[in-house]
């Protein structure tokens, strides 16, 4: 399965795992849970704000933004919200689809987020680690013992 390690771009992962969670819920409805859109609303400001603060932290550090490629990494990055997290663009897709999932008000769609966190650890964040730890050795390795994977 190492032909899928860093081969789908996050944000077709997402894109894939929503139409999934909205079919679901179109093809199983069931288990219907309380419509709570206000909280959906929150968890997607939420998702969209630890996006947008990851990329800004890798903005200022000049290093690339690309998933695809971790390898073209200049700088290790640990400050900002990356100090709460090692993956806060994934959190911030993570939390969207929590949304969705909220918004959808049914209890199978949920899946779908299992199913991005799961397919993200294993084919995104695990690789990207991977080259990490080769290219900034021991500073990478610290920070991981301090900081979580998700949150």
């Amino acid at each position: 399965m190492k032909s899928l390690e860093n081969k789908i771009p996050p944000a077709v992962v997402w894109l894939v795992c929503a139409l999934i969670m909205k079919s679901i819920a179109y093809v199983l409805p069931f288990v219907a849970l309380p419509h709570l859109p206000v909280v959906a609303i929150v968890m997607t400001l939420i998702g969209i704000g630890a996006g947008i603060a990851g990329i800004w932290s890798f903005y200022k550090a000049r290093t690339t933004i690309n998933p695809l490629e971790p390898s073209e990494a200049t700088h290790f990055v640990s400050e900002g919200i990356y100090k709460l997290s090692r993956n806060p663009m994934y959190v911030g897709l993570a939390c969207c689809l929590v949304s969705w999932a909220i918004w959808l008000s049914y209890l199978l769609p949920w899946l779908g987020v299992l199913l991005f966190i799961a397919y993200m650890t294993r084919f995104q964040i695990i690789p990207e680690e991977r080259v990490l730890r080769q290219k900034f050795g021991d500073e990478y390795q610290n920070y991981c013992l301090k900081v979580r994977r998700w949150l």
